[in-house]
């Protein structure tokens, strides 16, 4: 009969196929069945280089749902080309990187099909995204110590060790540390000093570790968790430092938090950054803020 057939929902799939270990590949088929048997007319999209999602995301508003598969970068990519499309297509994440830091957050499972089953039965949960002078970042944007440590480490050593690979990478940076002079303006005043690492995020999570420096993100309140760590004065406050971050502590002493939902950050010096792992480019001056509630994303949480 005309008119009798249903219209089904159109999902886009962007995965990447190297990321992690490449183990989507053994769960492709799975994945697409089941998003079919869930009503959707699947287009499956493997990214081929840098910037390939936001590319293809350009066609976000064609589509009912985006699912990304792939670690912490990809993800940047899918919602930085949403943003950028001035759509609001819902995301959902299947998370097969090294740490899959914001997936924690999330609460999103590591394990496939059960990633797999919220893309299908989550519910729509409004999300933060920061803005990072033209870019954006999901969860992180930070400078100075071994902010570098994400994506420079070699992906096969990643491979092999997971998130033991950026501690070890860390650790053989440590001679080359330095310190930045920095005037840090907020919403609530004017900090300057020297700090050897500086951290802007909106996750529960950070580098595989888990409430870094004791922050508990709310992921829709507009609000970043900042995190600047003042430069040593020797190896011995050193130590301590890394020490507090390993037992995730700290000392007021070394260690300044806030939140806020905007700010800028300048230096006399360049300064490296990175967002939500990958690299954020060389900067003297940036102004963030945050997109409040910019992107829904499927999730257990409400």
């Amino acid at each position: 009969m005309k008119g009798s057939a249903s219209v089904r929902k159109k999902l886009l799939l962007i995965i990447n196929p190297t990321s992690g270990r490449g183990i989507i590949k053994d769960y492709l088929l799975l994945i697409i069945s089941q998003l079919s048997l869930a009503g959707y007319e699947v287009v499956v999209y493997p990214t081929k280089a840098k910037y390939d999602a936001v590319e293809k995301m350009k066609e976000a508003r064609n589509y009912d749902l985006v699912v990304a598969s792939g670690g912490d970068g990809t993800l940047n990519e899918v919602i930085t080309g949403l943003i950028q499309a001035n759509a609001n297509t819902p995301i959902a994440y299947i998370p097969t990187g090294t740490t899959n830091d914001f997936a924690t957050t999330l609460g999103i499972p590591k394990n496939i099909p059960k990633a797999l089953d919220l893309c299908i039965q989550g519910k729509q949960m409004p999300i933060d995204i920061g803005q990072f002078g033209s870019r954006y970042f999901t969860y992180v944007a930070a400078f100075g110590a071994f902010t570098d440590v994400a994506y420079e480490t070699p992906q096969p050593r990643k491979n092999m060790l997971g998130g033991l690979a950026y501690l070890i990478e860390g650790l053989l940076k440590l001679p080359t540390i330095q310190s930045y002079k920095c005037k840090i303006t907020h919403r609530d005043g004017v900090i300057e000093g020297d700090y050897i690492f500086g951290m802007i995020s909106n996750s529960d999570s950070v580098a595989g570790i888990k409430n870094a420096f004791g922050n508990q993100a709310d992921l829709s309140d507009g609000l970043f968790e900042v995190t600047l760590i003042r430069a040593p004065k020797n190896l011995i406050d050193i130590h301590r430092i890394l020490n507090d971050f390993l037992n995730t502590q700290y000392d007021s002493e070394y260690v300044v938090t806030f939140k806020t939902d905007r700010m800028t950050v300048e230096s006399e010096q360049d300064v490296k950054w990175t967002l939500d792992g990958e690299d954020g480019g060389i900067l003297k001056s940036v102004n963030i803020r945050s997109l409040q509630r910019r992107v829904q994303i499927l999730s257990l949480k409400m």
